[in-house]
């Protein structure tokens, strides 16, 4: 019944995603990352795969730790046959069921190893999603940097064309060279061809994109996207969103229930010393009456004296255990680390964003106003305009690598405490 419920499930969620991808296809997407992820949810398959594995992992935990199916018995004795050998008649037929009793504790141990792989699975999806949502904040944090550098080289060749005329008119009044022409138009060519590369990484990041939200890699997606707004510094405590990571880290999750179940293999391990038992009863008729004239009852069990096997077995679910002890500890403390480094990552970035929009953007933009005028009444040379465009290329560059750093530190601490901030 469960398995039918889940192949309808999975049937009509197939249907939706499909009929909801080749309309989506159509239309643009990825006005804000929050749109994205809220259709990664809806139509990743990576993240579809997961949560049937634990859906599969819940049905196993539901039939774990139950009673073996009884058996039947059917039992021919005293058969009597002819001159040729062939039988002739059945002097007593028994009726026997039988059922296993395991000993007291496996089966409750059954059921808890059960849950444990259910809980795995399920910190298995989590983490899936979680990944999945880290690529997506990613790739958009990325696709947003490529338009505004896209934006800031377009402005920057509307200075180089400037630069081009001031130059050609200067050397029409023989006031400089012809090298100053040629400089500045191989600088133009080489911002050109800088567009060129930042449209091609687009399209790829643009594939990449959809291809997480499983549309056409050609789909059309927002042109200009608005990134999410940085956390106040109050709001990053470390103590704080540490206790978080504790209790929602996917990763962290799984490595705990991985050693629930080692555990659970070690307490079946230390009761396969105790025998299971199975009994049974039974209906004896004789074939001179043909009436039921007799019962049997049967009791039986299994003599655990392979004792070198069980043994081994101990040590195996002990070191199983105790390796299961040291990831999880080694995992707790990966956590605390990688989210202090990454706090200070996001913090450096945050800080240098704000340097360089409140000072080195803006003197950069006055030196180049004021290199490009000197140079118009021969104050200054070309050297020295082309000079500033480079350094204020540079900040626009500083610019938008600390913004893409900024978010994608964010998208690590939200991996890292398995939730949004």
């Amino acid at each position: 019944m469960i398995f039918s419920v889940a192949a309808a499930g999975v049937l009509f969620c197939s249907g939706v995603a499909t009929a909801a991808g080749q309309d989506g296809d159509l239309h643009p997407v990825g006005a804000s990352v929050e749109e994205f992820l809220e259709l990664a949810l809806k139509m990743n398959p990576e993240r579809a795969a997961a949560s049937m594995e634990a859906e599969a992992a819940m049905a196993r935990a539901q039939g774990a730790g139950q009673f073996p199916d009884p058996m039947f018995q059917w039992t021919l004795d005293d058969i009597s046959k002819t001159n040729s050998g062939l039988p002739e008649r059945v002097g007593v037929m028994k009726y026997s069921l039988k059922q296993e009793l395991p000993w007291w504790g496996k089966r409750e141990a059954e059921r808890h190893i059960a849950e444990a792989e259910h809980g795995e699975a399920q910190g298995r999806f989590a983490d899936v999603g979680a990944e999945i949502a880290l690529r997506i904040k990613t790739a958009y944090a990325d696709y947003h940097r490529v338009h505004l550098s896209m934006d800031q080289t377009d402005e920057l060749i509307e200075v180089m064309r400037t630069l081009v005329r001031f130059a050609q008119f200067r050397y029409a009044q023989g006031m400089s060279v012809q090298s100053e022409i040629t400089s500045a138009e191989a600088e133009r060519g080489s911002l050109d061809v800088e567009l060129v590369r930042l449209g091609k990484e687009r399209h790829r990041i643009r594939s990449r994109l959809n291809a997480l939200v499983n549309r056409q890699p050609d789909a059309p997606i927002v042109e200009h996207p608005h990134l999410r707004p940085l956390p106040t510094p109050e709001t990053l405590n470390y103590d704080t969103l540490l206790s978080i990571a504790r209790k929602n880290n996917p990763v962290l999750a799984m490595v705990q229930s991985r050693l629930t179940a080692a555990v659970g293999d070690q307490r079946l391990a230390d009761l396969a010393w105790y025998p299971d038992v199975n009994l049974g009863v039974g209906l004896v008729q004789r074939r001179d009456d043909g009436e039921p004239n007799g019962y049997e009852a049967m009791v039986e069990f299994n003599l655990p004296i392979q004792w070198w096997k069980r043994q081994a077995r101990e040590r195996e679910t002990a070191a199983k255990t105790g390796a299961m002890r040291e990831s999880l500890a080694s995992e707790q403390r990966r956590i605390e680390s990688s989210l202090r480094e990454t706090m200070l990552s996001l913090e450096e970035a945050r800080e240098v964003e704000r340097i360089t929009t409140d000072t080195l953007l803006p003197q950069g933009r006055l030196a180049l106003q004021s290199a490009l005028k000197g140079y118009q009444t021969g104050a200054t040379e070309a050297v020295a305009v082309l000079d500033t465009i480079q350094r204020l290329k540079k900040f626009q560059i500083d610019l938008l690598k600390a913004q893409f750093e900024g978010q994608v530190r964010l998208a690590e601490i939200e991996r890292l405490i398995g939730d949004d901030l």
